[in-house]
C-alpha cells in the first residue's frame, strides 16, 4: 500500500506561479493594508507557511484571494449552515490550508470536479492556487449554489462554475463534463459509498482525490472489491497533520486504471 508523509515530496513538488513573486512571512502588513481584510498577521503566516509546508507556494494575489474567500465563508455562515465551524482561524485551517495538500498531486492543468462541494471546499482553494484547473462545483443545496456562485463573482475567478445537483442520482445538470481528469471529494460519505458516487465521472487515467481522518484503513479496506470491480487502483496514501487540530489526516488517491 503506497503510504507517504506529505512533506517527503516537498524538494520536488514545489508549485509556484511564475507571473507573482512568492510572498513570505515578514510581507505580510501591507497585504491587510492593501485588501482591507481582517486577517491577522498571525493567520497570514499560518496560511503561508502552512501552504509552504505541503510544496505550495502562495504568490501575493492568492494570498489576496484567500483572505477574501475567508471573509466570504465567514459573513454567509453566519446567515446559512455552510458549516458547522465558527471560529475563523479554524476556517483558515480546515478549510483553506487542509485542501491545499493535495495540490501537488494534480496535474498542472486539466478539470475538476468536486463533488458535495458545500462551501467550496476543496474546489475553491485548489482553484485560487492553480489557476489553470477548470473546476466545476457540484452541489445539491442550491442556498450553498449561490454562495458558490456569488464567491466565484466576488473574487473574479474564470474557468470555474457551481452546479445544483446530486451526483448520485447520474442526473447531470447540463454544463459538466461526461468525465474529469480529477475527481475530488472531502466530507462527503465513506470510502466505498464516495467511490460508488464519484466513478462515474473517472475515465482512463483520472484521479479520485478524497480527505479522510483516522479510520481510512478501514474505510480502504471496506472498498476492496468495489476497487477490484471499478477497476481503481490506490495510487497513493498520504499522512499529514494539520497546525493546531492534533491527529493525523490522510490524503487518499485513486487512479482509474480502465474503462
Amino acid at each position: 500500500m503506497p503510504h507517504e508523509k506529505a512533506g517527503s515530496l516537498i524538494p520536488e513538488l514545489m508549485v509556484r506561479d511564475t507571473r507573482f513573486k512568492p510572498v513570505n512571512s515578514k510581507q505580510l502588513t501591507h497585504f491587510i493594508e492593501d485588501t482591507q481584510r481582517t486577517l491577522s498577521i498571525e493567520d497570514l503566516k499560518l496560511l503561508i507557511e502552512g501552504a509552504h509546508e505541503f510544496g505550495v507556494e502562495l504568490s501575493e494575489k492568492q494570498v489576496s484571494l484567500f483572505a477574501l474567500f475567508l471573509d466570504g465563508l465567514c459573513s454567509w455562515n453566519r446567515r446559512m449552515n455552510l458549516t458547522g465551524i465558527s471560529e475563523r482561524r479554524e476556517m483558515m485551517i480546515k478549510l483553506l490550508l487542509d485542501p491545499l495538500v493535495a495540490l501537488p498531486y494534480l496535474p498542472s492543468g486539466g478539470t475538476v470536479l468536486d463533488v458535495g462541494s458545500g462551501a467550496g471546499i476543496p474546489g475553491v482553494p485548489l482553484k485560487i492556487a492553480r489557476k489553470e484547473l477548470e473546476v466545476h462545483l457540484l452541489e445539491s443545496k442550491a442556498k450553498k449554489v449561490s454562495f458558490l456562485r456569488n464567491m466565484i463573482r466576488t473574487l473574479g475567478l474564470t474557468g470555474i462554475a457551481a452546479y445544483e445537483g446530486r451526483a448520485e442520482k447520474r442526473s447531470t445538470p447540463s454544463g459538466l463534463f461526461p468525465s474529469y481528469d480529477v475527481v475530488t471529494a472531502r466530507a462527503l460519505a465513506p470510502l466505498r459509498k464516495t467511490v460508488s458516487i464519484c466513478s462515474p465521472y473517472l475515465t482512463q487515467g483520472s484521479i479520485l482525490v478524497t480527505f479522510k481522518g483516522s479510520k481510512v484503513n478501514k474505510e480502504i479496506q471496506d472498498s476492496e472489491g468495489l476497487l477490484e470491480e471499478l477497476h481503481l487502483r490506490l495510487s497513493k496514501k498520504i499522512s499529514y497533520r494539520l497546525p493546531e487540530t492534533g491527529g493525523s489526516r490522510y490524503l487518499v488517491i485513486l487512479k482509474k486504471e480502465t474503462n
